[in-house]
């Protein structure tokens, strides 16, 4: 732990350009959530920059929960990284936003490139860039963001607050549409890097499919029935997860 803390206090940073990269990345996100809160049947100009301001807040500091956390884990797995947005996912996040006006919010949160910093994976045996470090730290962002979820429920629970729930959704959407496996290419055959899900499809899809059911089945009880259980999220993953590798990946192997 006193190590993990040293080379956080150390190396752990957003840059200047990386901030703008995720402004950029948050103002695109709100602008596809609250494309239907202006003001309803009749537009209210006034309504919707404040509901477009809120938004920008919540999903701000909710990204930046989620890639602090993959950041800190990459750095204790002897990685540096840096935040990059993804041009063409934001295309394609206003593309959907105007044609299924508004009722389809799809964003996609931008990624982190990992790169190896060696001297801190000294003493570890075959010391290179692994996929099972790089799924395990991309991992650490949306497991942040339903952590942070489960802090913020038994206050909302009591209040029924809208600002908590609006914080409450957010975060479930950050999670869910980063486990999508898509890789962040700007042209053909120019594969940077990838999303959450895709690091992980790498690394294992049978362990892929059973994190992805454990969000989303975490994220529908939360938004159709107000559950909160990581119980039954985790259990309905790994029946998932099982059911998949008992099905394809073990045939595979």
């Amino acid at each position: 732990m006193g190590e993990l803390l040293s080379r956080v206090e150390r190396r752990f940073r957003f840059s200047g350009q990386e901030l703008l990269r995720l402004l950029a990345t948050v103002v695109v996100a709100a602008f596809v959530l609250t494309f239907r809160k202006w003001g309803g049947d009749e537009f209210n100009l006034y309504e919707g920059i404040f509901n477009m301001l809120m938004y920008t807040i919540v999903v701000f500091v909710s990204l930046l929960v989620h890639f602090s956390a993959q950041k800190i884990m990459a750095l204790h797995l002897g990685y540096s990284s840096e935040y990059k947005l993804w041009l063409n996912g934001i295309l394609i996040s206003i593309i959907v936003c105007f044609f299924s006006f508004g009722y389809f919010p799809l964003f996609f949160p931008g990624v982190l490139y990992f790169n190896l910093i060696p001297k801190l994976r000294l003493g570890i045996f075959k010391g290179g860039v692994k996929t099972v470090d790089l799924a395990v730290a991309a991992v650490a962002g949306p497991g942040a963001n339903m952590i942070l979820v489960g802090l913020i429920a038994p206050f909302y629970i009591a209040s029924h607050s809208a600002f908590l729930y609006l914080v409450i959704v957010v975060n479930l959407l950050i999670a869910i549409f980063s486990m999508l496996p898509i890789p962040t290419f700007e042209q053909i055959r120019q594969f940077r890097g990838g999303t959450t899900g895709l690091y992980l499809f790498i690394e294992s899809r049978w362990i892929y499919v059973g994190a992805f059911a454990l969000v989303l089945f975490f994220s529908l009880m939360i938004l159709i029935a107000q559950i909160f259980s990581y119980i039954l999220a985790i259990v309905a993953g790994l029946v998932a997860g099982l059911v998949y590798y008992a099905v394809y990946d073990k045939e595979i192997k």
